[in-house]
């Protein structure tokens, strides 16, 4: 049977009154709940002051009503205890915005960077964490650091851009760091720590075709993966399926075991930098290598010494990279790194004729102009118009 929870009410004097819970307790006494009664405008209310156990006494009901008499005698101030619940709901909230508003006024841009944008970036994948945190810390916190974010100019902006290019950083690298400080602005303006457009909108970027131009020959690739073989097993598959697959280092690390099916010869690359899952074939040399794991049942393919997703491009691929081909190799374009593994898996398909549409298909390319940069590799190429001239002459 469900235990009663109230007592009857009892009249403690003209106005008050209260009533006893049924099992909890306060000290020695049961627990006891208080109310008032009075009468406003000819209508007769009853309104709640608390628990005794939670600080009510007979002495403050009394004073809460005297309180309530008064402001209903002389027409000042909240006449009943909803009315003075309101008004101090009201002043709280305003106090908290003018505290909100104060705070926002002067929140620096360091101060929002750690509280506010960085830890809601998880999402992003380990190398752009990585190159953001550097470049935040080398070229945007010396200028931005400890101004106020609704004081941050294009001026302010200017100066990185000028720091980066007598630095003689790279174009793609300060449109880098103009569009973090986008980033940041646009969670700024969320929240209503500012208003109205980045001042990253007037910075007038640099253009330059930044766009890789290198890519492996095909003994170049066989050099390469014999040499990442010697050294890594784990980096030479890896490599590997860049090669053999056009898979993005991102795609190759989250790759699963369940995403492979060995019978057919496909590998599902899910949630890739597209946010559109696509297929990709194996090739035989592939399939051979994969095949050779024993335990292909479920979890990521390639691990780290933890057994954790590995993060980033080893250093052992980096360096090699550089011995057999970066010595002297200023332009970045020209520079072999591992997305250029991918960039000669398109290269070399429509070299042999492979139409650019299927190639976009493979790549996982969102927007077709970034698979038209191989349109110069095919076999007919742009070489089929300029023979029209000569048709003509």
């Amino acid at each position: 049977m469900e235990e009663k929870k109230e007592g009857k009410w009892v009249k403690v004097e003209r106005g008050i009154r209260y009533r006893e819970h049924a099992s909890r307790k306060h000290g020695l006494k049961p627990d006891r709940y208080y109310v008032l009664r009075y009468t406003v405008d000819g209508v007769k209310r009853q309104e709640s002051l608390g628990w005794a156990s939670e600080g009510m006494t007979l002495e403050k009901a009394r004073v809460e009503l005297g309180r309530l008499k008064e402001a209903n005698r002389v027409g000042e101030g909240p006449r009943t205890l909803a009315e003075r619940r309101e008004i101090a709901k009201i002043k709280k909230a305003q106090e908290e915005a003018a505290r909100l508003l104060e705070l926002r006024n002067s929140m620096t841009f360091s101060e929002f960077w750690e509280n506010n944008y960085w830890p809601v970036q998880g999402h992003k994948a380990d190398g752009s964490l990585v190159a953001e945190k550097a470049l935040c810390s080398k070229w945007i916190m010396p200028v931005l650091g400890d101004k106020v974010l609704p004081k941050i100019s294009a001026n302010n902006l200017d100066r990185i851009k000028m720091a980066m290019s007598r630095a003689k950083k790279a174009p793609s690298s300060i449109k880098y760091v103009m569009a973090i400080i986008s980033q940041v602005w646009t969670l700024a303006l969320r929240d209503g720590f500012v208003s109205g457009q980045s001042p990253s909108r007037q910075i007038a970027l640099p253009k330059k075709d930044n766009k890789r131009q290198r890519f492996l020959r095909k003994e170049e690739s066989i050099n390469l993966l014999n040499k990442l073989y010697e050294h890594s097993q784990i980096v030479y598959e890896m490599a590997l399926l860049a090669l053999d697959c056009g898979l993005r280092f991102g795609e190759i690390s989250n790759l699963n075991w369940s995403d492979c099916d060995f019978d057919s010869g496909v590998i599902l690359v899910r949630d890739p930098k597209s946010s559109v899952n696509r297929f990709v074939f194996m090739t035989e040399r592939v399939r051979g290598v994969l095949n050779k794991y024993e335990n292909k049942n479920s979890g990521l393919i390639f691990v780290d010494k933890n057994g954790n997703r590995i993060a980033r491009v080893s250093n052992t691929f980096r360096r090699i990279a550089d011995e057999m081909f970066n010595d002297g190799v200023d332009d970045p374009r020209l520079r072999v790194c591992f997305h250029t593994l991918r960039h000669t898996f398109a290269s070399r398909l429509v070299q042999n004729g492979v139409s650019l549409f299927e190639v976009k298909e493979l790549l996982g390319h969102s927007d077709f102009s970034m698979t038209q940069r191989y349109s110069h590799l095919s076999p007919e190429g742009l070489k089929r118009v300029v023979k029209i001239l000569d048709e003509d002459s």
